[in-house]
C-alpha cells in the first residue's frame, strides 16, 4: 500500500484551522505541536503491513469519516490490536504530546515519552499519563475528575476574592486594565506617557463598523491624563458608517484624527506629550531604554530594602494605567484610570516586598538564548521574570500559586477521609492541582507587562497573549486581566478551557 500523504496533507490542514483543533491544544498555546491525523497515519503506515488493504488503513485511521477524523478513536481490529499491544513506542522529543497520544489511541501496549523541558512534561502529563491513569480508575464515568478541577478552580478564585490583600487592590467592575511605561521628559522635566496605539475598538462587521473608540490624551494640572471617545455613544448608533484609514475616522457628516503613537521602539522615536520634543539618543544609548534600565534596577532594589518607595516612584520610568475596561450588559464600557488606580500598584508593591524572598516569587534569570529574548533582557533590564509583570499583577499570580497549593493538600485530606489509599489519594491531587496549575500557566499568558491589547474584537481576547510575537517582545499598551473578570484569559474561563480539555482527553484515552 502507497501510503495517501495527499489525504493525510488535507485533514491535518482541516484539523489545523480554526475550527478543528483538538479541544486540549487550547490549553496552552504550543508552537510545534503537530497534528493528530498525522501523527496517526505515520505511526500506523510503520506498524502495520505493508500488504494492508487501503481501505482497511482508511477505516483503522478514520481517514474515510465524514468528521474530523482525529476526533474519533481509530477502530481497530480485535486480531491487530492484539499485535498492536505487545509493542513497544519511544518518542525521545515529546513536545505536547501528539505523537505518543495517537500511539496510546491505536492500542500500542507501552508507549514512552520523553521531554526534557519542564513545561512540556507537564502537558505530556496532563494529556497523555493523567487521562489515563483516570480512565483506568473509572473516574472519568461521573466525570469526577472534571467535576473537582472546576470546582476547586472556583474555590481557589472564592479564596483569592476573600484575601485582604487583594480585595482592596481591584475594582470588582473592571475586567481589564490598560496599563503602559510613562517617563520622564528630559527637556521639560514632565512624565508622558509612552502609548504605541490609541485605539480602544476598532471592530469590522458585515458592512458597518461595530464598535468605535480611543483614547485622547489631555494635559490637566501638569499630568497627562487619558480621555475615552466612544463613537457610538456619541453619534447613539449601534454600527456606524465609517471609513477608517491610518488615524483618521471618516463618516458621513464628521471627520475624526486619532491621534498618533508617540513611541516607535525600533526607530528608538519617543515623543514628550507636554513639551513635544522627542527624546534623545538610538539603539541601547535611546534615552527610553536607559530609563527602563533604571526602573528595573531600583525595583529590585526597593525590593531587596536598599531604597524607599518614594525613590522608586521618582525613577525616570515607570508603569501606569491608561484606561479601565468594565462589562455592562455584555458591552464594553471604557474609562480613563486615575491616580487612585495607579496608586493600587504602588499598595501592591508594598505588599511584595514584605513577602520578598517567598521562594513562589520567580527571580529567577531569564534563558539568554535567542534574540527576541534579549530585547527585553539587555536593552530594558528586566533580566528576572518578576520584572515581566507590574506590582498587582506579581502580587495576585503569587497568591494563585499559594492557593492551588493549597487546594492540592485539601484534595489529598478529602480523599484519604473518603478510604483511599494514600498513594491514590496523593496522585489525584497531584492531577488536581496539575490542571489548576495550566490554568494558572493560560492566566500569566493574559496577564503580563508584555501582553498587548487588542482593538479588533467588542468581546473575548481584548487582552492578547504574551507570545504573540514569537518571543518577549516589549509593548507599550499593556493588558491587565482582573481574576474576577468573566473574559477570555481570566481565571475561570481558563478553568472551564481546561476542565474542556480533560473531558476530551480522557475520552481519547479510553
Amino acid at each position: 500500500m502507497s501510503f495517501p500523504a495527499t489525504r493525510v496533507d488535507e485533514e491535518s490542514a482541516r484539523e489545523k484551522g480554526g475550527g478543528g483543533r483538538p479541544e486540549f491544544w487550547e490549553m496552552i498555546f504550543w508552537w510545534t505541536r503537530k497534528p493528530l491525523i498525522g501523527a496517526r497515519c505515520v505511526i500506523a503506515g510503520a506498524l502495520l503491513d505493508a500488504g494492508v488493504d487501503p481501505r482497511e488503513f482508511y477505516t483503522i485511521t478514520r481517514l474515510s469519516s465524514e468528521k474530523m477524523p482525529h476526533r474519533e478513536n481509530p477502530r481497530v481490529p480485535p486480531g491487530m490490536r492484539e499485535r498492536l499491544n505487545k509493542m513497544r513506542f519511544l518518542d525521545p522529543f515529546a513536545g505536547f504530546g501528539s505523537i505518543p497520544l495517537e500511539a496510546v489511541r491505536l492500542g500500542i501496549g507501552e508507549v514512552v515519552a520523553v521531554e526534557l523541558l519542564p513545561t512540556a512534561y507537564v502537558f505530556l502529563k496532563s494529556v497523555l499519563e493523567i487521562p489515563k491513569w483516570a480512565v483506568d480508575k473509572g473516574l472519568d464515568n461521573k466525570n469526577k475528575l472534571i467535576k473537582d478541577v472546576e470546582g476547586w478552580g472556583r474555590w481557589v478564585l472564592e479564596k483569592l476574592m476573600e484575601d485582604p490583600d487583594i480585595k482592596e487592590l481591584y475594582d470588582p467592575e473592571v475586567a481589564v486594565y490598560i496599563g503602559t511605561w510613562e517617563v520622564r521628559c528630559p527637556y521639560c522635566g514632565k512624565y508622558t506617557p509612552l502609548v504605541g496605539n490609541w485605539w480602544l475598538a476598532r471592530v469590522k462587521g458585515a458592512e458597518k463598523y461595530e464598535r468605535i473608540a480611543w483614547m485622547q490624551p489631555a494635559i490637566i494640572n501638569e499630568r497627562v491624563e487619558t480621555q475615552v471617545i466612544d463613537l457610538n455613544k456619541e453619534l447613539r448608533l449601534k454600527e456606524i458608517q465609517a471609513k477608517i484609514s491610518e488615524n483618521i475616522v471618516e463618516t458621513s457628516k464628521d471627520t475624526y484624527r486619532i491621534p498618533e503613537a508617540n513611541i516607535e521602539a525600533k526607530a528608538s522615536l519617543a515623543r514628550c506629550l507636554h513639551c513635544n520634543r522627542v527624546m534623545p539618543g538610538k539603539g541601547d544609548q535611546w534615552y527610553v531604554k536607559q530609563a527602563l534600565k533604571e526602573w528595573n534596577n531600583k525595583l529590585e532594589r526597593y525590593l531587596n530594602g536598599e531604597i524607599d518607595l518614594e525613590e522608586l516612584k521618582l525613577s525616570t520610568a515607570r508603569p501606569r494605567l491608561l484606561v479601565k475596561v468594565k462589562i455592562v450588559n455584555k458591552n464594553l464600557e471604557f474609562e480613563p484610570a486615575t491616580i487612585k488606580d495607579d496608586e493600587k500598584l504602588w499598595r501592591a508593591l508594598e505588599k511584595l516586598k514584605v513577602m520578598w524572598g517567598d521562594p513562589d516569587i520567580p527571580t529567577e534569570p531569564l534563558a539568554e538564548y535567542e534574540r527576541r529574548q534579549l530585547m527585553v533582557c539587555t536593552s530594558t533590564g528586566a533580566c528576572k521574570w518578576f520584572k515581566l509583570f507590574n506590582p498587582r499583577q506579581l502580587l495576585t499570580l503569587v497568591k494563585l500559586v499559594k492557593l492551588i497549593r493549597e487546594a492540592g493538600k485539601k484534595v489529598e485530606e478529602e480523599k484519604i477521609r473518603e478510604g483511599w489509599s494514600r498513594e491514590d489519594a496523593y496522585r489525584y491531587a497531584e492531577a488536581v492541582t496539575t490542571y489548576l496549575a495550566i490554568a494558572l500557566v493560560r492566566f500569566v499568558t493574559f496577564n503580563s507587562l508584555v501582553s498587548p491589547i487588542r482593538a479588533d474584537t467588542i468581546m473575548g481576547a481584548i487582552v492578547a497573549g504574551s507570545l504573540t510575537f514569537r518571543g518577549i517582545a516589549m509593548v507599550w499598551n499593556f493588558g491587565e486581566l482582573s481574576p474576577y473578570a468573566n473574559i477570555t484569559g481570566s481565571w475561570m474561563r481558563n478553568i472551564k478551557t481546561v476542565v474542556n480539555s480533560v473531558g476530551v482527553s480522557c475520552i481519547c484515552c479510553f
